[in-house]
């Protein structure tokens, strides 16, 4: 398994440290102790660290989303099989569930093959209460190669994307609201397009981080 370079000491003491603003907890896996009061969003990275390990990039989009009351569970995959790998998140959902956490506070997320996953998660679990945002991950092509159904999905769906990405757009017509799904969108005008939610400063991630992270709020 391979982890964030900056985080594998991290790991050794608990996955949690102190940034000068506040605290942070992201971890590979659930927890062995699970907060019920935390919120916890999994995090599903693109197909390009599946084939370089854990990048700048993606180092960054995780520590955004984490701080606060916000717990991340972020593991950087090899080569995957989305339908492999949600079977192994439903897993992990019921463990957190077990422990009492609360649908209201379980978010899945990805970006680009990551979303596919999520999307694919949404398959799996058929929950129409869990949460879910797909980044720049609406894409009939990757369903297909995948062999993803959109259909199967159930969930409370947030959609973010740019108007400058020419291969994945708008969810309309990819996944239907209604039997259990419930679909919000977010158009963005950075003007950068899929590299938007790779661009490890504060003024692009907050346009994808603060919607996903309100999105985890609600109940």
């Amino acid at each position: 398994m391979k982890l964030p370079t900056c985080l594998v000491a991290l790991m050794l003491v608990g996955l949690s440290w102190i940034s000068p603003a506040w605290a942070v907890s992201i971890y590979d896996d659930v927890p062995g102790e699970i907060d019920t009061s935390k919120r916890y969003i999994f995090y599903l990275h693109g197909s390009t660290e599946e084939e370089e390990g854990s990048t700048e990039k993606y180092e960054a989009a995780v520590e955004a989303i984490a701080g606060g009351k916000n717990w991340v569970i972020s593991e950087v995959r090899d080569e995957t099989d989305p339908n492999q790998y949600a079977a192994k998140i439903k897993l992990q959902v019921a463990r957190l569930q077990q422990a009492g956490v609360p649908k209201h506070n379980i978010t899945i997320t990805g970006f680009s093959k990551g979303a596919v996953i999520a999307l694919a998660t949404a398959g799996v679990i058929q929950d129409p209460e869990l949460k879910y945002v797909l980044l720049a991950g609406c894409s009939d092509e990757l369903n297909v190669k995948y062999s993803v159904n959109p259909a199967m999905a159930r969930g409370r769906i947030l959609a973010i994307y740019d108007s400058g990405d020419d291969k994945f757009g708008s969810c309309k017509g990819i996944i239907k609201k209604g039997d259990g799904v419930t679909l919000k969108e977010k158009k963005l005008n950075s003007g950068k397009g899929h590299a938007l939610f790779r661009i490890p400063k504060d003024k692009f991630i907050g346009q994808w981080r603060d919607p996903l992270v309100s999105w985890a709020k609600k109940k």
